[in-house]
């Protein structure tokens, strides 16, 4: 029963750490929530921040579906066998470890925290912490967890959401790239040379 419900805890957790606590503590330390969506950017950024809210709604209906009314789910790998509890395991350690990275690098930006691209505004640049071995660690945290998600609720969706959130992630990575680029120039462009987009050492510029 308790597996049943961590698909979900993962997924309420990034919600609550991005969508409650980081704002408020972005409020206390610097008088502001830092959460830009629907505010700045064209057509394109506001698609892709409406994209945002419904990959998160349907990660969490998928969830909640999985852990009250597991007979509504059809899984890719029989649930007695071997192989599910492999995955089971699996992706239990990848949402644990997703969620603690993804807090993580939450902290790392400190007051340069944000939520959307604030364009025109020149927070500060962080390069430190988690942020000296991946140019987008959040991202990183978000997609281990999703990706252990459909390691233990391996169905046609999750894995089809885990497809669309890193397309989707890769094109809101390049948007904030194109936005650093233009506000840091040189010295966005040096440490993009040297750090990988993801994963350590891969997607350098």
């Amino acid at each position: 029963m308790l597996w049943r419900h961590l698909p979900l805890a993962g997924i309420l957790s990034v919600i609550v750490i991005a969508g409650v606590l980081r704002p408020l503590w972005q409020f206390v330390r610097h008088g502001t929530f830092g959460v830009f969506l629907f505010r700045r950017g064209g057509a394109g950024q506001k698609l892709r921040d409406a994209l945002l809210f419904v990959l998160v709604t349907a990660y969490a209906a998928h969830a909640l579906t999985g852990a009250r009314q597991p007979h509504w789910v059809r899984l890719l790998v029989a649930e007695n066998g071997p192989a599910y509890e492999a995955l089971q395991v699996i992706g239990a350690g990848l949402i644990i470890g997703g969620v603690i990275l993804f807090a993580v690098a939450q902290l790392n930006l400190g007051g340069s925290w944000r939520i959307g691209i604030d364009e025109g505004s020149k927070p500060g640049m962080v390069s430190g912490g988690l942020y000296s071995i991946s140019r987008h660690p959040i991202y990183l945290g978000f997609l281990t967890v999703f990706t252990g998600y459909a390691a233990m609720l391996p169905t046609p969706l999750s894995l089809g959401l885990l497809l669309g959130a890193y397309v989707g992630f890769r094109t809101q990575a390049s948007a904030e790239e194109a936005y650093m680029l233009r506000t840091y120039g040189a010295p966005y462009r040096e440490y993009a040379r040297r750090v990988g987009r993801f994963l350590p050492g891969v997607g350098r510029l």
